[in-house]
């Protein structure tokens, strides 16, 4: 029996070394999957940060983008808003010289209508007076009395 107990502690003893040697191998693989998924992840990781810094930087562009396009609008605002302005002051001045050539226009009609009654009544008294007055249409009509008064 010795010489069985004997295999059996050879066998003990070179299996020893084979479950270490398994369990080394286990350890090993576990460590070097481990490594490959935490590289995956690392990959992962930087592709994930490599599009957050692409984003970023387009979001900055487009954002730098609509505040120019902001500022030139607010700009042409600025400039519509002066020329508006202009305009409104320019209208304001344009009402009130026609305002005060309607009030001259006014004042020339009555005073042509004061010359015509002027005229009536001088040639009222140069028929009581018994002269003859030049004719009517060349001397009183309102367009002949208008352009006598403009010579």
């Amino acid at each position: 029996m010795s010489s069985l107990t004997e295999v059996l502690i050879q066998i003990a003893v070179g299996v020893v070394p084979l479950g270490v040697a398994y369990l080394a191998f286990r350890s090993a693989t576990d460590a070097n999957r481990k490594t490959h998924e935490a590289a995956l992840l690392q990959v992962e990781r930087q592709a994930e940060l490599e599009r957050s810094k692409v984003d970023a930087e387009a979001y900055t562009r487009a954002k730098t983008i609509y505040e120019d396009a902001l500022s030139q609008l607010e700009r042409q605002l600025a400039r519509m808003q002066g020329q508006a302005e202009q305009v409104s002051a320019d209208l304001t001045t344009e009402q009130d010289m026609s305002t005060a050539m309607r009030d001259q226009i006014r004042r020339l009609q009555a005073q042509i209508r004061a010359l015509e009654r002027t005229v009536i009544a001088l040639r009222a008294q140069l028929l009581a007076a018994g002269l003859a007055p030049a004719p009517a249409s060349e001397t009183t009509g309102p367009y002949q009395l208008q352009h006598r008064l403009a010579d």
